[in-house]
């Protein structure tokens, strides 16, 4: 029986083996759309013998904001609970007197003024809060979000923005003066209650809630929490004008449509133009500067702290 030859190992240089490429799905397909970044590569597994890792698991963090109008919508009950919760604290501390007088008095708007500001106080709470728990729990928290860490340059953005608003609010509320037909300028004002508490102990709650408060916990909910979500499925020109739309509503105070058409007239514009800041510079510490000066100014002129100067 004859045996076959052994193998004899082969001469000349080595040939190159083709590796096939890797399966298309595995690998990250490129996206043009900013809003949704292609997936991470798979990775990996460790080659055999390789040290354990270490450590705790990095926790997974989406790359952008995945809330949406739906979390905008159960902020509103979730502030105006606190609210509430504002009203029975200033009630307890207060007193019934002053609601019992506003009683008698059938004028419902005459709310004492314990009670109004630790309503103004826990509805703020609430309203700033509610963004930093959407943001932590379906973004990447407040800092990436919306960088709402002040820096030098935010301190000369916001006092340009403020007085850009103060001038549109200004010019916006004479047009529409004169297109309603309004004469009774206090029809349109919103700022009763600090002159109101003057000469009070709650004049500093009420103009810190007017100052401090309302541009922070604002700008985190409108042009934070709302105007992404709206940018989100949008774009950035409709998310600034229905955020300055929503942003306005919440500042009716009186019952004269006309006076109310003056008073949305400013704000909105207003709304407009923190709105558009807050995309041009991708963060919103800008407008918190520019919304608390605009609120310093109007509480100053409604407290007649500028009198002296013939303003």
């Amino acid at each position: 029986m004859n045996t076959p030859p052994p193998l004899e190992p082969p001469t000349g240089p080595p040939t190159s083996v083709a590796v096939p490429a890797p399966p298309p799905w595995s690998q990250p397909s490129p996206s043009s759309d900013p809003t949704n970044p292609p997936m991470p590569p798979f990775q990996q597994a460790p080659p055999p013998g390789a040290p354990a890792p270490t450590g705790r698991p990095a926790r997974y963090r989406p790359q952008r904001p995945w809330w949406g109008f739906g979390d905008v919508l159960l902020g509103v009950p979730f502030f105006l609970a606190l609210s509430i919760v504002g009203f029975v604290v200033g009630l307890a501390l207060t007193g019934v007197d002053g609601l019992l007088d506003m009683a008698d008095s059938g004028d419902m708007s005459a709310l004492p003024l314990g009670i109004l500001a630790f309503s103004l106080l826990f509805q703020q709470l609430g309203q700033g809060l509610w963004p930093i728990i959407v943001s932590r729990w379906k973004g990447l928290g407040p800092a990436a979000d919306w960088r709402i860490a002040a820096k030098p340059r935010d301190l000369g953005i916001g006092v340009g923005i403020a007085a850009l608003g103060l001038v549109g609010a200004g010019v916006a509320g004479i047009v529409t003066t004169r297109l309603v037909g309004l004469t009774d300028e206090a029809a349109a004002d919103n700022t009763q209650f600090l002159r109101e508490a003057s000469g009070t102990p709650w004049l500093a709650a009420i103009l810190f809630a007017a100052v401090i408060g309302a541009p922070i916990t604002e700008e985190l909910f409108f042009r934070g929490l709302t105007l992404r979500a709206v940018e989100k499925r949008l774009g950035s020109t409709w998310a600034v004008v229905l955020s300055a739309v929503i942003f306005t509503l919440p500042h009716f105070t009186s019952p004269d449509l006309r006076g109310t058409a003056v008073l949305f007239s400013s704000i909105f514009v207003v709304g407009l133009i923190l709105g558009a800041i807050t995309v041009k510079t991708e963060r919103i510490a800008a407008a918190i500067v520019a919304h608390m000066i605009f609120n310093g100014v109007g509480a100053a002129a409604a407290l007649g702290w500028f009198d002296q100067f013939g303003v």
